[in-house]
């Protein structure tokens, strides 16, 4: 728990002012402002019947619990963001395709992978697992109510 804390009192601090996804702030305005929001307890999305997701966003970057079921998946996709992923608890494999090459990771808890931009990747659950995600800088295409097209596909 402690790990966690620290982790998010980190990305806290590096995004300066924080928002909900329905309390968003404009991307081009001065941070100006220190929020302190209470992660644990924010709505979940519901992505699948075995993903739900939890999230927030600053001027430059986002975070973003993953909760997903063993068997879950996250299709192949990809975006001009770098995304640095953070297993809490249990593990999933990610497959991704960098450069041309085609690779597997099976990643635990306690373990951290680093995509950058434009590296195609996906997710299966193999056990219960949380999952936070940072990308930056903020996901364009998270800052509608629809969810992107890979996401739909989810299971």
């Amino acid at each position: 728990m402690n790990i966690k804390l620290i982790f998010l009192g980190s990305f806290l601090t590096f995004f300066g002012q924080i928002a909900a996804q329905e309390n968003t702030i404009s991307l081009n305005k001065k941070v100006e402002n220190i929020q302190v929001i209470n992660f644990e307890s924010m709505p979940h999305d519901t992505i699948s019947k075995g993903i739900t997701r939890q999230w927030l966003h600053g001027a430059k970057g986002q975070m973003a619990y993953f909760h997903l079921k063993k068997g879950a998946h996250i299709p192949m996709h990809k975006h001009p963001n770098e995304q640095i992923t953070y297993i809490l608890k249990g593990k999933v494999k990610i497959n991704t395709i960098d450069k041309g090459k085609r690779k597997t990771y099976i990643i635990s808890a306690g373990q951290v992978i680093v995509f950058p931009e434009n590296v195609s990747h996906e997710f299966f659950a193999l056990e219960n697992t949380l999952d936070l995600d940072v990308h930056v800088p903020v996901r364009q295409d998270w800052l509608t109510n629809e969810l992107p097209a890979y996401l739909k596909k989810s299971k």
